[in-house]
């Protein structure tokens, strides 16, 4: 994981850094096992950075914030993936 991971740890407290690292597993493991996962790293920053904003907002549903976080990242991936047109 990111140090940004083991540093937002301590920030949180016991209770929210257990949440957010099984919100981040499970959505490591989906991911991964749908083969939509290219970079493990850069896929933990953006679901650790994902899932962190949510639970600063006051989610603490651990799917919810697993399943938000495969949605944003499913959109980044389509969006980066997607060519621009070709200018003429």
């Amino acid at each position: 994981m990111s140090s940004r991971f083991s540093n937002n740890s301590a920030e949180f407290g016991d209770g929210a850094s257990l949440l957010m690292a099984n919100a981040i597993q499970i959505a490591l493991n989906y991911l991964q096992r749908s083969g939509e996962m290219d970079d493990y790293t850069e896929t933990c920053e953006f679901l650790a950075d994902k899932v962190e904003a949510m639970i600063r907002q006051g989610q603490r549903n651990r799917l919810v914030l697993a399943n938000r976080a495969i949605s944003a990242f499913q959109h980044y991936r389509n969006a980066r993936t997607i060519e621009p047109p070709l200018a003429g």
